[in-house]
């Protein structure tokens, strides 16, 4: 098998099946796709199966997330490269074999992502540089790259030659096997996001190199599993911010780590008290102050849990290692 094109679902099988109606004419028989569905709902799994009986799926009683959702997939890929996708992704084989050929043209590069867009053909930001202290802040780092452009490249520039950067987006991201296994895979330490940013840095601290590529692009319906309804874009923006200090506390050290966690902090707790004041004066009627009330209340529980058991990672990815 030449290549496993690997997606995990959280129902979103609409998004799913536009992707796989896009990949199906002329799908090359040493290409396999595999689908890790999160949190399976038997009806649908079977529904979808039976429709793309050329899709090797894998159903997952639990919503192990991002990260862990890969690590099922890839233990049951056969492919010697590999391309992660999230499901709502829109990409043809032509463009898959464009990535291909594109990495097979800078043999330097173990990780690359092509140039994504939105439905509405606006540009998505596919890199940036690895959180540090410096970079919590918006504003500062927007400043530091007008002040230092050429050691930090703006994702959302516009370019016409392969970025080499610090990390890509893990929504389309093509490696090959000998690449991830030696890296180590994907960290089961976050439950979503950051988690392309930590494989990123351990393929840098391994001497490898990650780069961006504007001369392939696809569509990124971005937000098709993770903005279903008020709970579920809860939890994934709480994850955020949860992922930042895992990400902290697994690549930083001393002053600078406990700075950094402390930063997180204070530039969040704020906007979110706030917003949750306001969400009580409005008897949770705007969906928007809704997400960032409940948001305070689990960082307020995520920030106790870590206190009291001295561990920065998720309860949501802790429940994957047990």
């Amino acid at each position: 098998m030449k290549l496993s094109i690997i997606i995990v679902n959280y129902r979103a099988w609409g998004h799913i099946q536009k992707a796989l109606e896009s990949l199906q004419p002329d799908f090359p028989e040493n290409w396999e796709v595999i689908i890790v569905d999160n949190e399976t709902e038997a009806s649908s799994f079977e529904s979808f199966r039976q429709k793309f009986p050329w899709v090797k799926m894998i159903a997952n009683p639990d919503n192990s997330g991002f990260g862990f959702g890969c690590i099922i997939g890839v233990a049951e890929a056969s492919g010697s490269q590999l391309l992660f996708m999230n499901p709502d992704v829109i990409a043809t084989v032509a463009e898959i074999r464009a990535l291909i050929a594109e990495k097979a043209a800078h043999p330097d590069v173990a990780l690359i992502a092509p140039k994504q867009v939105g439905s509405d053909g606006r540009p998505q930001k596919v890199f940036d540089e690895f959180p540090d202290l410096l970079n919590q802040s918006k504003t500062v780092k927007f400043l530091l790259r007008k002040i230092v452009p050429n050691r930090k490249p703006d994702p959302r520039a516009d370019y016409n030659e392969l970025v080499y950067c610090d990390w890509v987006t893990g929504s389309f991201l093509l490696i090959d096997r000998t690449d991830y296994d030696e890296i180590g895979g994907w960290s089961s330490d976050y439950w979503m996001y950051v988690e392309d940013a930590d494989l990123c840095k351990r393929a840098h601290d391994a001497g490898k190199k990650v780069a961006y590529t504007p001369h392939v692009q696809v569509i990124h319906a971005h937000g098709g599993s993770s903005r279903i309804n008020v709970d579920v874009k809860t939890m994934t923006k709480l994850e955020v911010i949860i992922s930042k200090h895992v990400y902290t506390q697994n690549h930083t050290n001393g002053l600078e780590r406990w700075l950094t966690h402390d930063l997180i902090a204070v530039l969040r707790i704020p906007g979110l008290t706030i917003a949750a004041i306001a969400d009580l004066l409005t008897l949770g009627r705007i969906p928007t102050l809704r997400v960032r009330s409940k948001m305070l209340a689990g960082l307020t529980r995520y920030y106790l849990g870590a206190i009291n058991t001295g561990s920065w990672i998720s309860p949501r990815a802790r429940a994957n290692q047990s």
